[in-house]
């Protein structure tokens, strides 16, 4: 694959994991650079200077990193901005903006570790796999992605106070999920 892809792994859920003076860093070295972009929607905040509130907000954001470089794709993986609180949305921006895909889905009453390395892995794979169907690569994505989090999730649901160890995210015991997605979530291509 000839692309350099750009997952940022600045942060999530309001918080940096590195220090914030890397913003800088992220947004005038990566971005540039970058034909896949894959913020989720606090390092896609963070990486253009605006809020997102609602979908019309991600477009905007994502019309905003396509012209910031050469990503020709810009995915927000994973933004609260569904219908309801329990929902995620996750927007795919390809063409730099000419094709617009989204995919809700439920959201898991936990946070993970690793979550976002797991979609850039599948995005990275079906987007090699399908590379003229941006709707399949969203969808099989996120029903990989998905299915990875609700069986790890199922594993830790009960323990009272779960640990880093108890939310380790359940890949061998995926491989099937990893090979072949279920078709639990449907992406539409947005007009």
């Amino acid at each position: 694959i000839n692309a350099e892809y750009g997952d940022p792994v600045m942060g999530d859920n309001g918080h940096f994991y590195v220090p914030k003076e890397l913003l800088s860093v992220y947004r005038n070295v990566i971005v540039p650079i970058a034909d896949v972009l894959l913020p989720n929607q606090f390092e896609a905040e963070q990486l253009s200077g605006h809020t997102i509130c609602s979908e019309d907000d991600g477009w905007k954001v994502c019309d905003w990193l396509h012209s910031r470089g050469k990503a020709e794709t810009v995915v927000i993986t994973s933004g609260e901005i569904g219908a309801t609180n329990d929902e995620i949305v996750c927007l795919g921006s390809f063409k730099r903006g000419a094709t617009r895909v989204k995919v809700n889905i439920p959201k898991l009453k936990s946070t993970f570790t690793g979550s976002g390395d797991v979609f850039a892995a599948a995005f990275l794979i079906w987007s090699h796999k399908l590379p003229n169907d941006p709707r399949l690569v969203m969808e099989r994505t996120v029903n990989t992605t998905y299915a990875v989090l609700a069986r790890t999730y199922e594993s830790f649901k009960d323990v009272s106070d779960p640990g880093s160890y108890d939310k380790e995210l359940k890949l061998i015991q995926s491989k099937a999920d990893l090979e072949i997605p279920p078709s639990q979530f449907e992406a539409t291509v947005v007009e």
